[in-house]
């Protein structure tokens, strides 16, 4: 559901509150208004009478006036130099606006409801040269390109964002680019997510991190490079997709634990519409007993996709997409559940989690020791500290709730 902007101010939408992720970061969308001048065109002016030296100034000519077209926005260009199997190249990636050639299209916000999005064809043009300057490929490619990925109505409003450059993956042998695409003057976006191998052929484009909604799930790939996480996939090269949706829950988030294992979240129950007397449709989960007892975390072998751990989490929490407050310190990964304590997941032996209660952690008292690390949490209405002692073989932690 599309919700518009204040009057004044840019929305920015902070997608996530994670301290330090392994292989995922925070990332912030922003969605601002680019000012464009109108060329004016003023007739000369008729000779003036001659009047005496002393005369009245002679008038400044109109400042032409700044207008806004959503949808539209200058040129944004980047060259860059990145390795390749060893080798320097000359990476230029440019997205623009054709502001001559517009975009028309009906979509289903829900269903029996159509509406119209209206916007301007936008290019996106990704080129590589070698270290000697010759060209290795130039590709192409316009808005239809990411309709399905990212959404059609919403990419035919969006402004030609520049994509950016995640890396590059020697196991794909492609480059793996990021394209978001946000509606004018509002919290609503969607994420692409490109594979582009050495010959500029497209191996992939699947959807990544949506901006307002979705899951907590930026593309990343692993350390070695050898799987590509992204919104609702994992990529291994030479096999099928790992599908991370589930017909009878929403996928809360997933994030990468080590180069051979993921951790997944799911919220119970599918979202479907939901009508109340005198309020507006919005969405919404009907979880069955069952389903609110069952464990809704999975840990998965990426290679084999085995699971190798289940267990029950709450305490993701929903405002503008899923959120999963979580931290990485000294191999250890700390999910927050504001109601319970952290649930603890070694990246060594991620099958081996623990739970860790508010009630067993003690209050911390100054000083911090020497050997604890801090860091930082956020809840949907709660910030908390946590001490964690890295020399203990046994979880010590020391936590305080932090004044809002």
């Amino acid at each position: 559901m599309r919700i518009p902007l204040p009057v004044v101010g840019a929305l920015v939408l902070v997608a996530g509150f994670a301290v330090a992720l392994a292989g995922c970061e925070q990332k912030a969308y922003l969605t601002e208004k680019r000012i464009s001048p109108v060329s004016m065109a003023i007739p000369p002016a008729a000779s003036p009478p001659v009047v005496p030296a002393a005369s009245v100034p002679k008038p400044k000519a109109p400042v032409p006036a700044s207008v806004y077209r959503p949808g539209w926005a200058p040129p944004a260009v980047l060259d860059t130099t990145v390795s390749l199997n060893g080798l320097p190249h000359r990476l230029h990636i440019e997205a623009e606006t054709d502001s001559t050639q517009r975009l028309k299209t009906t979509y289903q916000p829900y269903p029996g409801h159509f509406e119209q999005a209206r916007g301007y064809q936008g290019r996106f043009t990704f080129a590589l040269h070698d270290a000697l300057g010759r060209q290795v490929f130039r590709r192409q490619l316009r808005k239809a390109d990411f309709y399905k990925a990212a959404g059609q109505d919403i990419v035919t409003e969006s402004e030609a964002y520049r994509p950016e450059l995640l890396a590059y993956s020697p196991a794909f042998g492609a480059l793996v680019f990021t394209l978001d695409f946000m509606v004018p003057d509002s919290d609503v976006g969607s994420q692409a997510v490109l594979m582009l191998d050495l010959t500029g052929r497209v191996v992939r484009i699947s959807d990544g991190r949506a901006p307002g909604t979705g899951a907590d799930c930026d593309p990343a790939l692993t350390p070695n490079g050898r799987a590509l996480l992204t919104g609702s996939e994992l990529l291994r090269p030479q096999k099928p997709p790992l599908r991370l949706h589930r017909a009878d829950a929403d996928l809360a988030g997933a994030f990468l634990l080590t180069d051979s294992t993921v951790l997944i979240v799911y919220a119970p129950g599918k979202s479907h519409l939901i009508h109340s007397p005198g309020e507006p449709e919005t969405y919404g989960r009907t979880p069955t007993p069952q389903q609110q007892r069952a464990p809704n975390v999975l840990v998965r072998h990426i290679g084999t996709g085995r699971v190798l751990s289940r267990f029950r989490y709450t305490g993701f929490y929903e405002e503008l997409g899923y959120t999963i407050p979580r931290a990485y310190v000294a191999g250890t990964h700390y999910l927050l559940d504001e109601q319970r304590g952290l649930r603890l997941v070694p990246a060594a032996a991620p099958a081996r989690t623990a739970e860790v209660r508010f009630a067993a952690m003690p209050r911390f008292v100054r000083p911090q020791r020497s050997r604890e690390v801090r860091f930082e949490l956020q809840s949907s209405a709660t910030s908390f500290a946590f001490y964690v002692d890295t020399t203990s073989q046994l979880p010590h932690i020391r936590y305080e709730r932090l004044a809002e």
